[in-house]
């Protein structure tokens, strides 16, 4: 028991909550049901020389159709605001070109815009705990699998949560709640990931250094046939026949 405790006292820092926090900056969060649409903070295809002034988009892979969240002119209203713009994600989306925004899409807009640097910055944050971590620890080959296979997990976890999270946010408020909640599902899901594929891979880095196997041998795989009775190989008394046909042939 006091072992267990030593070993408790020592679990190493983990760079789980910095990785998940900041894993929506870089991962792509696929929206079910919107044929190849996903949630990323970059675009995707051209994009003006100054750069673009959208911070938020719902895109495929090749940026050809998108929904975006831009601060600019708008053509509709006139004016410089935040404002949707979207090409061929209409019939999914429900959300029409140039379409002005509320105070809550405002909001995204700028968190958006921070939460790309802020998000990397976060990355790397966990990368240098981890990498901490692995330095100090006891058994660096052991924690190293446990930190690979937490980000793998993380990344995956962020995909799958985070499309669930984007599916129920778009039937309550496609755009802004596609982002929400695609946002909060890739946190959840890579945190979960991540701390789940720590620990599996430290079990399973622990039990394949302690298992020992035995050796399969001849003799105790093939146990010698026995075809007779008492006294001999395959007669009743002697070594062939029954009773008395020990001697030399």
């Amino acid at each position: 028991m006091a072992e267990q405790d030593v070993v408790a006292d020592r679990e190493p820092i983990s760079g789980a909550v910095p990785v998940a926090m900041g894993a929506g900056a870089v991962v792509r969060i696929p929206v079910p049901g919107t044929r190849g649409l996903a949630i990323e903070l970059n675009p995707r295809g051209w994009k003006p020389k100054s750069g673009s002034t959208s911070s938020l988009f719902v895109q495929d892979l090749t940026g050809k159709r998108h929904l975006r969240l831009d601060f600019g002119f708008n053509k509709n209203s006139q004016v410089f605001e935040w404002h949707w713009n979207q090409k061929g994600t209409n019939a999914e989306l429900g959300i029409t070109n140039h379409t002005s925004v509320g105070q809550t899409e405002q909001v995204l807009g700028r968190v958006a815009k921070v939460y790309r640097v802020a998000g990397r910055a976060l990355l790397v944050v966990g990368a240098a705990t981890d990498l901490y971590s692995i330095v100090t620890s006891s058994q660096p080959l052991r924690r190293s699998v446990q930190v690979v296979s937490g980000w793998t997990a993380a990344a995956g976890g962020c995909k799958v949560v985070g499309a669930g999270g984007a599916y129920v946010g778009t039937a309550v408020a496609p755009g802004v709640g596609t982002a929400v909640g695609g946002f909060i599902g890739c946190t959840v899901g890579a945190f979960i990931g991540y701390v789940s594929a720590e620990r599996a891979a430290g079990y399973l880095f622990d039990w394949a250094a302690t298992a020992v196997f035995g050796k399969i041998t001849g003799e105790s795989a093939l146990p010698a046939p026995a075809y007779g009775g008492e006294g001999g190989s395959f007669g009743g008394g002697g070594t062939f026949g029954g009773g008395g046909a020990s001697g030399t042939w």
